[in-house]
């Protein structure tokens, strides 16, 4: 009797990218050099087989994560000889970026924020930090509210990576979650303001992928509303 053939696990893109943003972030965490920390599409293809990805999974996946920051994408050129020619040839690799990494281990104090406010020279100031832009604009941040900030970062990025939702939702939910952040750069933030804004970004409790975003959030916001 012939023996029947096992039916492939069927995954959804989101659960595709994170096993590849799991994958280069255990790469980062065993490299032993830089030169390790970064893969050809054909190593990070024939790898992610382990995991019973397929090419077609990977490729689009593996570019949307790039596209949106995760993942970065690297050329390396050299030259190549044949004969008396000369020929510009390139490398890709492909590797994680901060991104991935603060997803994954969660916020860290050496976190780069936003480029709305990514500082040159962080001062402390009677419980206001102070950040200085290089064409020296200043943005205050209550100093307890910096974790709030950064898990806000990391919550958006984690609605830009949920295939259930539609692209106008994810604009809604994302603009709730700058009118946060807007507040939080004051030096007196709107408490009215943001439990309004709070209140519909409610619903991401509900979702997978995003729920334990929402709850770290949940959390540090509490102290706010």
């Amino acid at each position: 009797m012939a023996q029947k053939k096992k039916e492939k696990m069927y995954r959804s893109n989101d659960e595709i990218r994170e096993i590849i943003v799991r994958f280069f972030y255990d790469i980062y965490k065993k490299a032993s050099s830089p030169k390790k920390l970064k893969l050809k599409i054909s190593e990070v293809k024939q790898k992610l087989k382990e995991y019973g990805l397929e090419s077609k999974e990977i490729i689009g996946n593996l570019e949307y994560l790039v596209q949106t920051g995760f993942i970065v994408k690297e050329e390396e050129t050299y030259q190549v000889t044949k004969g008396q020619n000369i020929f510009p040839s390139k490398k890709i690799y492909y590797k994680a970026s901060d991104k991935a990494i603060n997803y994954v281990e969660g916020t860290s104090k050496f976190q780069k924020l936003d480029k709305s406010i990514s500082g040159i020279n962080v001062n402390n100031v009677q419980g206001m930090t102070t950040i200085v832009m290089g064409n020296s604009n200043m943005v205050i941040i209550n100093s307890q509210y910096i974790d709030l900030y950064k898990n806000l970062d990391l919550l958006s990025a984690s609605i830009q990576k949920i295939d259930s939702l539609s692209d106008k939702d994810k604009l809604n939910y994302i603009g709730e979650i700058e009118t946060i952040k807007s507040q939080i750069t004051k030096p007196n933030p709107d408490k009215n303001i943001v439990q309004k804004a709070w209140e519909k970004l409610k619903p991401l409790a509900t979702i997978s992928g995003i729920a334990s975003f929402f709850e770290k959030v949940s959390k540090l916001i509490s102290a706010l509303i």
